[in-house]
């Protein structure tokens, strides 16, 4: 079963939103690390991540 949720990921540039499908057993944090990788953002750059929908 797949999981669709919108993430919030903040970076010194400032505030981006991305959509993300992953596992119904993924966490939040594999969650958000997977939208900073699917909006390339370098793990040095990227400050912080929350899921904001499910």
């Amino acid at each position: 079963m797949i999981r669709r949720a919108t993430v919030r990921l903040r970076t010194p540039e400032g505030t981006r939103l991305e959509r993300v499908e992953a596992s119904v057993l993924a966490t939040d944090a594999a969650a958000v690390d997977m939208a900073r990788r699917q909006a390339g953002i370098a793990p040095e750059c990227f400050l912080r991540g929350e899921v904001v929908a499910p």
